[in-house]
């Protein structure tokens, strides 16, 4: 009787704290919020160090693998953090170096290209039609300094608004700025001692966890981290095949700000379904500004890229795949799209594989216990008719 007394005392408080979170919902999301503000670099952190221990790991192993000195035992941790961190800054500062110099390029043609566009579209004939025929000598005729003297006088008297508007953007920046390095300083303290955090980690929860679901809970763990391994190696591999493809493709081909526009392929890659297409978008948009009909035949390549990578490259590459349909790729990347961004799109893809696969294994242990047998699969009257076509086919040769 004491025992279904506790039991009935457990269930009236969570029914109490449910009632009163759901009554004073206002407060008690504001409450959150300010938690995962406080925590934010922690959680930054976090996501710091999954993504460099997947390079510390490679380190480690082959960091003489096979030697018992303590020596080694010691300074390996350090070594192997330290290149895996120089190895990251290395990449960025090449990606920053690989662009930004062409970008400002192609954007000071632009620019210098305005005169000239303004006189080809002088020319148009269908314009001509549309627009009153002064519309373009004014603009040939305007004098920029001064409107550009009346853009700073704007500037002055409003600078008051202005530098409200100024201040808080910098705020916004420092405060993402000190985020950033304090993220990176907890990213190098859980890389540093990830065995000792794992351990303190696991006594916690197998005291305030059962049994049965503490290890339900570590194989669940085990899974999502198989999932996000396998899918930012895979995703990392396919960024840069992409990458490589477009940018050696591009120069062969003669095509303008080959390196750059294959380094932003490459990257917009990384974003699942529909990063590759707007990478391309981008890099048609920057072609333009030397000729629209390298910047179509540019448009024309990239599809063929796209084609031959995803149905011949990527398969291979995910060969150790997560496993989750096409379908539910889509939907996971619209809906971590929806919730948060670049970053949801980013992290749903691994988020819907660990479920997915949760729930599949769940299903076939039920299946099993409730003695039932699997069902066959079902395949559509097309693929039954293809398949009788062959099979006569096939006769028939014979």
């Amino acid at each position: 009787m004491q025992l279904e007394w506790k039991q009935l005392r457990k269930i009236g408080i969570s029914i109490f704290v449910l009632f009163l979170a759901i009554y004073y919902w206002s407060s008690v999301a504001g409450l959150i919020s300010t938690m995962i503000s406080a925590l934010y670099p922690v959680f930054m952190g976090a996501a710091i160090a999954y993504v460099i221990n997947l390079l510390m790991d490679l380190y480690e192993d082959y960091f003489f693998p096979k030697s018992h000195k303590d020596i080694i035992g010691r300074i390996r941790r350090p070594v192997c953090l330290l290149g895996a961190v120089v190895t990251i800054l290395i990449i960025i500062g090449a990606l920053i170096y690989l662009v930004i110099p062409e970008l400002l390029s192609s954007v000071e043609m632009l620019v210098n290209g305005i005169p000239h566009s303004l006189r080809e579209l002088s020319q148009n004939k269908f314009l001509k039609s549309v627009l009153p025929d002064d519309v373009f000598h004014k603009l040939m005729a305007m004098d920029w300094n001064v409107y550009i003297g009346s853009v700073l006088k704007f500037l002055k008297g409003g600078f008051g608004g202005i530098a409200g508007s100024v201040i808080s953007v910098a705020s916004s920046v420092f405060a993402n700025i000190i985020s950033a390095v304090l993220g990176i300083i907890f990213a190098l303290y859980f890389l540093a001692g990830k065995e000792t955090f794992q351990h303190q980690a696991l006594r916690v929860l197998r005291v305030v966890i059962k049994e049965k679901y503490y290890d339900k809970l570590l194989h669940y763990l085990h899974i999502t981290n198989e999932c996000f391994h396998q899918y930012i190696v895979g995703k990392l591999l396919d960024a840069l095949v992409i990458g490589l493809m477009c940018g050696v493709g591009m120069a062969l081909l003669r095509l303008p700000y080959a390196v750059m526009i294959g380094t932003i392929v490459g990257f917009t890659a990384l974003i699942p379904v529909a990063g590759a297409y707007f990478g391309a978008v981008v890099g048609a948009v920057i072609i333009m500004t030397v000729s629209p009909a390298k910047a179509l035949f540019f448009l024309i390549f990239i599809l063929i890229v796209q084609q031959i990578e995803g149905n011949l490259i990527y398969p291979k590459l995910m060969s150790g795949s997560i496993g989750l349909p096409g379908v539910w790729v889509l939907a996971a990347v619209t809906a971590g799209g929806s919730l948060a961004g670049i970053l949801g799109m980013l992290i749903g893809v691994p988020i819907a594989a660990s479920v997915y696969k949760i729930v599949r294994e769940r299903v076939i242990e039920r299946e099993e216990k409730l003695g039932l047998e699997p069902l066959p699969e079902i395949v559509n009257s097309t693929q039954e008719r293809w398949q009788k076509i062959k099979s006569i086919k096939n006769k028939k040769k014979k």
